[in-house]
């Protein structure tokens, strides 16, 4: 499958929402189903546990914190709906939580049903681990989007081996040939060399993989053909895959948990879903050779470290070919990534009458705290990155940019940051 393929993209992600882990073998189904039940609820309980345990929820973040404007210049608060990406959104549930300022919503249904619903003008904003890529962009109406990296986490080969208790060692061409169908056997001896020492189970592996569109494939396959010609030439990176060989579960959590009830499994996942739903996940070698355990530490050199060689591109434009991937450094996670915002350009525009001026000012709000140091501190105690400062800055920049009508919007982020 293309690289460029915004029409699967956006097809994979309306079938997965109405026939959620349809490929998942039968007799597993409904007990899958409760298993991603009760890792969606693990992951939001950990956010509320640690949101007190930190002092999130004990302040307010409305917009007279910071001190930027007037109250009686505050817009009227809103409702805002955001959708998309299930990477993100632990991280996206604790500022929703916190932001008192207005009502945020979100759904976790995925990078392409993300980005279908904000093409569609169905939510103010639109989240995805992938960039838009050509097609995906040349169908946003008018008056276009903007891109705003607006966290980064990581992807990790999760796996349930009950007799191996260290930390398994994985390339990328070993995870490129496991889920090319190529190795099929727990002790084949390419995973052996890597692994010296280990007895590893002589058992056919379960390959699990996405069954909705999803910015984490994105990153997944994108690792995978980097690593393997055969995977790049035949399969590509995509938020949809045409997947060799099987089982599909929707959404980070239905990964997890299908993993975790299923024995000699291997899927991917971002590293706050292994973490919060106690899955063993593995070490990725980077490209010079060491074996990496990632945390939050070794993700965040890695972005650091990419953007001494990759610039950010600009706000309108593309994004696609930009990655942080494979960083240099010596002990940077390599399957690192950014998570996006997309957002119109001009809300007024866009959305016509039925877009408010509170509406849009309540928007440029809430974006402007999530890029600021008060909502960045949100990120690492959930596993997640904060953005270096030159991002934010870049960030801010491009909020402010946000138009109404014609007119720009000047955002005001609280400042005040969360008691502890």
């Amino acid at each position: 499958m293309s690289g460029t393929s915004g029409n699967s993209a956006s097809t994979g992600a309306g079938t997965s929402a109405s026939t959620p882990g349809d490929t998942i073998v039968r007799k597993q189904k409904s007990r899958t189903g409760l298993y991603a039940v009760i890792a969606v609820v693990v992951v939001v309980i950990i956010v509320i546990v640690a949101g007190y345990g930190l002092g999130w929820f004990k302040g307010s973040s409305s917009s007279t914190a910071g001190g930027c404007i007037s109250p009686s210049a505050l817009p009227t608060p809103t409702t805002l709906n955001g959708a998309g990406s299930s990477l993100v959104a632990p991280l996206m549930i604790a500022w929703s939580l916190a932001y008192t300022a207005s009502t945020v919503n979100y759904a976790s249904v995925g990078s392409s049903a993300g980005i279908a619903d904000i093409t569609a003008k169905d939510v103010d904003f639109g989240a995805s681990d992938a960039p838009l890529n050509p097609t995906q962009t040349a169908d946003v109406p008018s008056p276009g989007v903007v891109t705003i990296p607006e966290s980064a986490g990581a992807a990790v080969p999760i796996y349930n081996l009950p007799s191996v208790s260290v930390t398994l060692k994985f390339t990328g061409q070993i995870l490129a040939a496991m889920y090319l169908g190529d190795i099929t056997n727990w002790n084949n001896s390419a995973l052996q060399a890597v692994n010296p020492g280990v007895v590893l189970p002589n058992a056919n592996i379960v390959i699990v993989h996405r069954s909705d569109g999803s910015g984490t494939t994105f990153v997944w396959s994108s690792f995978l053909s980097a690593a393997n010609a055969t995977w790049k030439n035949t399969l590509g990176h995509s938020t949809t895959i045409n997947w060799p060989v099987g089982i599909g579960s929707k959404g980070n959590s239905g990964v997890t948990t299908t993993v975790k009830s299923t024995v000699d499994a291997i899927g991917y996942v971002d590293i706050n879903y292994a973490l919060t739903n106690s899955v063993a996940y593995g070490a990725v070698q980077n490209p010079d050779g060491n074996f990496i355990v990632a945390n939050v530490t070794n993700i965040g050199s890695a972005i650091t470290d990419s953007l001494t060689t990759e610039s950010l591109p600009s706000a309108t434009g593309s994004w696609y070919n930009f990655s942080v991937l494979n960083a240099p450094g010596a002990k940077d996670y390599p399957i690192a990534t950014f998570t996006y915002i997309f957002v119109y350009t001009d809300l007024g525009l866009a959305y016509s009458s039925a877009y408010g001026t509170d509406r849009a000012q309540n928007l440029v709000d809430f974006l402007a705290w999530i890029v600021s140091t008060n909502g960045q501190s949100y990120a690492a105690p959930l596993y997640y990155v904060p953005l270096p400062a030159s991002v934010a800055a870049s960030d801010l920049t491009t909020i402010n940019s946000i138009m109404y009508n014609g007119a720009t919007l000047t955002p005001c982020a609280p400042s005040s940051i969360p008691p502890s």
